[in-house]
C-alpha cells in the first residue's frame, strides 16, 4: 500500500494531487488486531506522508493544498510512533480520539491516506478488532 505519483499531465482534471498521489488501497480496512499491528499502521502514515512529499517536490502548483496541515501532521504521527515504539502509549478503547482528529477533520478531503488516519484512530478509540 504505497503512494505513487504520477506525471503531471497524467493527472486527474479534479483532485489534483489528491488523486495523482494517492492511495485507493486504504479503502474498507480493518482496525489492528493487537499493538504491532497498530504500529505497522501508524509506521505506514508517517511513510505516506513522507511519499506525499516527494509528490510535492514534483508539483509546485499543489503545495498550497498541502502545507496547511502536512509538517504538524508528520509532527504528530512521528510522536505517535515513537510513544508506540518506546511503551509510553496509553492504549487503545478509551473512547477518545487521537491527537491529530482536529487536524484531520479540518483538511479530511486533502488526505490522500485518510482512510488510513481513520483507521488508526479507530482502533486507538474503540479498541483492537477481535
Amino acid at each position: 500500500m504505497r503512494a505513487k505519483c504520477l506525471q503531471p499531465s497524467r493527472r486527474a482534471s479534479s483532485g489534483g494531487m489528491l488523486a495523482a498521489c494517492s492511495n485507493s488501497l486504504h479503502a474498507d480496512m480493518k482496525k489492528a488486531k493487537n499493538l504491532d499491528q497498530l504500529i505497522d499502521l501508524v509506521h505506514e502514515a508517517v511513510y505516506e506522508v513522507d511519499e506525499l512529499r516527494a509528490c510535492l517536490e514534483h508539483d509546485d502548483d499543489e503545495a498550497s493544498t498541502y502545507t496547511p496541515y502536512l509538517d504538524t501532521l508528520d509532527k504528530m504521527l512521528r510522536e505517535l510512533h515513537e510513544s508506540m515504539a518506546s511503551g509510553k502509549y496509553g492504549g487503545v478503547g478509551q473512547g477518545e480520539d487521537l491527537a491529530y482528529m482536529p487536524l484531520f477533520k479540518k483538511h479530511e478531503r486533502d488526505i490522500p491516506f485518510r482512510e488510513l488516519l481513520r483507521t488508526i484512530n479507530a482502533t486507538h478509540r474503540e479498541g483492537y478488532e477481535p
